[in-house]
């Protein structure tokens, strides 16, 4: 009868350790979401963490095109979220890139007070591959990427991570995120952009972008004032 009591010994005390190492505790996670849509967007978002679609728990944000919502979740919460991108226009679009921005505390908290908070890094996203023009910045050229074409057709959905998961670092102080900053290019060469909900095509230099109007982007005649 001696070893099954060492063993059932062992088995309790095994138990007793698990919680702490199997666990990762919960806390409060704020995210300001910049993607409130405009009726001439050419894209629609959901906000998702995992299946459930996230909504905006009723704060006040910076001004009408922000939303805010928090919850509970563990360390691997921002590895659960996502954006289910939905093509409106009647262009295709070739590639999405998302940027998001962790600080270190949420930037707005209620009554559109701005916090002071410190930045502790940032995430980026892409699907698809940037145009030739889009690869010049400012002073900074991006790569060609020989990753696979991507088409997202008028009125297909596609759900993105909001972090590159080959490029992942481990975060566990973060609770808040700023996303939503979306750039979406088509196949025709033009881009929008979601914070300035701004359409643009290339300029005659590389890296350069001249902002048109709803209208032009379109090809539809202005409605008369």
């Amino acid at each position: 009868m001696r070893i099954p009591l060492v063993l059932l010994s062992f088995v309790l005390f095994s138990d007793c350790l698990a919680p702490p190492f199997a666990q990762s505790a919960t806390r409060a996670r704020t995210i300001l979401i910049r993607s409130v849509p405009r009726a001439n967007d050419p894209i629609r978002v959901k906000l998702m963490d995992g299946a459930t679609e996230l909504k905006s728990d009723g704060r006040s944000g910076p001004n009408d095109y922000f939303w805010e919502t928090g919850f509970e979740a563990d360390d691997d919460w921002i590895t659960h979220l996502s954006f289910a991108i939905q093509n409106v226009s009647e262009k295709k679009i070739t590639c999405i890139v998302i940027f998001s921005v962790f600080p270190e505390a949420p930037f707005w908290q209620g009554d559109n007070q701005r916090v002071s908070t410190q930045v502790l890094g940032s995430a980026q996203n892409r699907v698809g591959r940037r145009p030739e023009h889009a690869l010049h910045s400012g002073d900074r050229i991006f790569r060609p990427v020989t990753v696979a074409p991507f088409e997202l057709v008028p009125g297909e959905e596609f759900t993105m991570l909001i972090e590159d998961p080959k490029r992942r670092l481990p975060k566990p102080n973060v609770t808040a995120l700023d996303t939503g900053t979306i750039t979406v290019f088509f196949d025709d060469g033009t881009r929008w952009i979601s914070v300035n909900h701004s359409y643009s095509r290339p300029a005659a230099e590389p890296g350069k972008w001249t902002k048109i109007s709803f209208e032009e982007w379109a090809g539809k005649q202005k409605s008369a004032e």
